[in-house]
């Protein structure tokens, strides 16, 4: 423990808070450092697959579309890439499981990656009609006899991840 008397004069560990007459200053020894735990280029296409549920050229065209997006958010030389932030809500997205979870795996804080999860998902609105479309009104007969052809379900106008999930109304009592 330093006293008085040494910070006055000068020493001064690199981890020390420091007060000066304008005010309470902190130092760092180190800035912090985000080291991404998820690596694109390294995970086998299976594994993407099963993750993220997209395949490696999807996801590197997605990261590519969202950078200029993502990149204004990053505040200093530590922030996060683009990409961990887009592998992230992606794998959030894909496997319902907690905030705090996907981002220990994704080697961030909680808090941290509330504001990556808000910041993608607003890049992801500004793109969704590029990847998202609803057939016009003049279309629907066609498309729902497709998919009567498809699958003999009847007034179908749309698909989702290709699941059917049967709607049952409850039981009249």
């Amino acid at each position: 423990m330093l006293t008085n008397a040494a910070l006055r004069s000068g020493l001064r560990p690199p981890t020390a808070t420091v007060h000066r007459q304008l005010g309470h200053v902190r130092r760092w020894r180190n800035p912090p450092v985000y080291r991404p735990l998820v690596e694109l280029l390294t995970m086998e296409e299976r594994h993407l697959i099963i993750t993220y549920r997209f395949d490696r050229a999807t996801i590197q065209e997605l990261c590519t579309q969202l950078e200029p997006d993502l990149m204004s958010a990053i505040r200093h030389p530590t922030g996060i890439s683009p990409q961990v932030q887009v592998l992230s809500v992606l794998h959030f997205l894909a496997s319902g499981y907690f905030q705090t979870t996907v981002a220990v795996a994704s080697g961030m804080s909680q808090p941290m990656f509330s504001n990556v999860l808000s910041r993608v998902l607003s890049a992801l609105l500004k793109h969704m009609r590029s990847y998202i479309v609803f057939p016009q009104v003049e279309d629907l007969a066609t498309v729902k006899g497709d998919f009567y052809a498809l699958g003999h379900i009847p007034i179908i106008i749309g698909a989702i991840d290709g699941t059917h999930v049967a709607l049952v109304p409850p039981p009249q009592e």
